[in-house]
């Protein structure tokens, strides 16, 4: 009990999440749910969302296609109409192309980009005329720590392994700036922007690569990978009034990846 009233501010919160029934996604949704905030969903499959949350009252769907910036425009004026203002943006939702840093087309390149940090912006820029009807408007943006270091050169088995392509981690160092650059200047309406960078966070199909996921958990300094409850106290914090003063800041979720 004691736990749930360190954040009991954030009973009743309303909360937007863009791609919130995803692998980090629902993880966050859930956590946040748990903690009294009324959780909407933004995203394109409601056959997903009622997968992951069919029993959760506290959660709602808005169907949304977050590469579309009318889609995103119309669900964001919706909720907000509703409930009359936005407590909390999230912004985890990513989509873009994977490809050898050689191979890559500019049609790719661009996919990543908007994917990655475009989205990002369209959401922010809907969300504030809502942020600012909030007490302690808060906005998350989801970057990775590929925004913060690029990925090594592996050789395994004789060949190149890149972790990622190079459309994704610029677009996640440019999340990083868009945090900082609404952090200065949302500031005045008392609207906290910041951003976290998760590290290895593996899916469950991935991690049925042994030897990979053993790779990844040698790279950190904890020696294993990331689980998704990894995340829920940091979001909490960044939701809640315990964060009132922390703002324009990237905090990393790695295990010591980037030191």
């Amino acid at each position: 009990m004691e736990l749930l009233n360190a954040f009991s501010d954030l009973q009743n919160k309303v909360v937007v999440v863009t791609g919130g029934y995803g692998y980090l996604g629902e993880s966050i949704t859930n956590v946040l749910a748990k903690y009294g905030c009324k959780v909407y969903v933004l995203a394109r499959s409601v056959e997903k969302f009622n997968e992951k949350f069919c029993q959760n009252k506290s959660v709602y769907f808005k169907q949304t296609d977050v590469s579309n910036i009318s889609s995103i425009e119309k669900s964001i004026q919706a909720i907000g109409n509703k409930e009359g203002k936005i407590d909390v943006l999230i912004n985890n939702a990513y989509y873009g192309v994977t490809n050898h840093p050689e191979k890559m087309t500019s049609q790719e390149w661009r996919k990543g980009i908007e994917g990655g940090v475009n989205q990002f912006f369209d959401c922010i820029k809907n969300a504030i005329p809502f942020l600012k009807k909030s007490e302690n408007g808060k906005i998350i943006n989801v970057s990775s720590m590929y925004g913060v270091v690029v990925p090594d050169l592996t050789i395994y088995d004789g060949r190149e392994e890149f972790l990622n392509p190079p459309n994704y981690g610029t677009a996640k160092a440019a999340v990083i700036h868009l945090t900082k650059y609404y952090a200065m200047y949302l500031g005045k309406y008392n609207i906290t922007v910041n951003s976290i960078a998760p590290g290895p966070f593996p899916s469950a199909e991935v991690q049925k690569d042994k030897e990979f996921i053993k790779r990844l958990q040698d790279k950190t300094k904890l020696k294993r990978i990331g689980n998704p409850e990894d995340l829920h106290g940091i979001v909490l914090l960044l939701a809640s009034s315990s964060s009132n003063y922390i703002t324009g800041q990237n905090i990393s979720i790695d295990g010591g990846w980037t030191l």
